[in-house]
């Protein structure tokens, strides 16, 4: 499950199974060879999610089927609920997380009722369905948030929204009234949501990515914050860890070929194995936020730091001075942070030029 300590990677196969279960559980088990820490669907049946004649988005179109509607391409897509019974157990016998995007009541309450889903997805179409956040919330799953398309005060709306419905608040939601209801219910959100940065393009072009945004959430509303990737580059993932995200979802296919609105936007398995490493990698070099000598830099600390010497020849009484004392690499000695405690106090005797400073050859001042 989700951490701050590492990535929880997420493929979103989505719709690209093509509405075959073969298919679907061939991409859960790449997915899961290729590292993976979950895979996730989306529920849904095209007639309670659009209207017939409701044309498709800019980038779910193509030359072979310009006049098909978006519920025409979406009733392709559709899984039976019985469907992701039968997937979540193949996943659990692969031991990866599943879960499903709800996109409407009546797969959410089939997500939580049927499925038992510990964690449910919000898509950013949703993001204004305040409906199904206020239903959503009464339920007090885990959720993530994805945030594309929309404003701050969007996303104030979308988190009141499940507040109120979480505390289960006499009378209707107000937009007026409860835009900021969120603020009262911080510790449960903290502990509950997740809300992922997205540009919905498909590919998202690179000056639309707008990866500070990350930062400008975790000061807004001060929960964990993951990436929902549509940039299809390799090297998109690893500047959003550096902003501190612990969740990133990214797309994946088995064939960039394949008919459907998402697979040319998607990672085929080759480049989702590059990503997945990318990731692994940046976890690696990120490292710690506690500053403290590495193994490696111990096995250097000798040879590489400075310890005091005297830099010129001096006569038993001479007092030390910034003309006589520096540092240099000896590999043992008395360390230079100590050169201050040693200006002004006088030798007990000779001193030859590069002799290592030594107490017992020192008088007090």
């Amino acid at each position: 499950m989700i951490n701050k300590n590492k990535i929880y990677l997420v493929a979103e196969i989505g719709v690209n199974h093509n509405g075959s279960i073969k298919l679907a559980k061939s991409m859960i088990h790449a997915a899961k060879k290729y590292g993976a820490d979950a895979v996730k669907f989306q529920a849904f049946r095209a007639k309670d999610i659009a209207l017939v004649n409701t044309s498709k988005a800019k980038y779910q179109k193509n030359k072979s089927n310009k006049k098909e509607t978006q519920y025409q391409m979406l009733k392709k897509y559709e899984l039976q609920y019985e469907s992701f019974i039968d997937l979540k157990r193949y996943a659990k016998s692969l031991n990866i997380d599943f879960f499903l995007t709800a996109s409407d009541s009546i797969s959410l309450r089939f997500i939580v009722e049927t499925l038992k889903s510990k964690i449910i997805k919000i898509g950013s179409g949703d993001l204004t369905n305040i409906g199904l956040l206020h239903r959503l919330g009464s339920y007090k799953k885990k959720i993530i948030l994805s945030t594309g398309m929309s404003t701050f005060s969007d996303i104030d709306i979308a988190l009141s929204a499940i507040s109120h419905g979480y505390l289960k608040l006499q009378g209707e939601f107000s937009l007026k009234k409860h835009q900021k209801l969120y603020k009262k219910n911080l510790k449960y959100l903290k502990a509950n949501v997740t809300l992922l940065h997205c540009t919905t393009e498909y590919p998202a072009p690179t000056n639309e990515l707008n990866l500070n945004i990350i930062d400008s959430m975790k000061n807004e509303y001060g929960l964990n914050i993951g990436y929902s990737d549509h940039s299809c580059n390799l090297l998109t993932p690893i500047i959003a860890m550096g902003k501190g995200i612990n969740l990133i979802e990214v797309h994946l296919t088995s064939n960039n070929n394949l008919s459907g609105p998402d697979h040319k936007s998607s990672l085929n398995y080759s480049n989702f194995k590059k990503y997945v490493n990318n990731i692994r990698s940046t976890e690696k070099s990120l490292g710690s936020f506690r500053k403290k000598i590495t193994v490696s830099e111990k096995n250097n600390f000798l040879n590489v730091q400075k310890s005091l010497v005297f830099s010129k020849d001096l006569n038993i009484g001479d007092k030390i001075t910034p003309d006589n004392l520096t540092a240099k690499r000896v590999g043992k000695g008395i360390s230079a942070q100590h050169y201050f405690e040693f200006i002004g106090k006088s030798v007990t005797r000779n001193i030859k030029k590069d002799m290592l400073v030594n107490k017992k050859l020192i008088l007090r001042k």
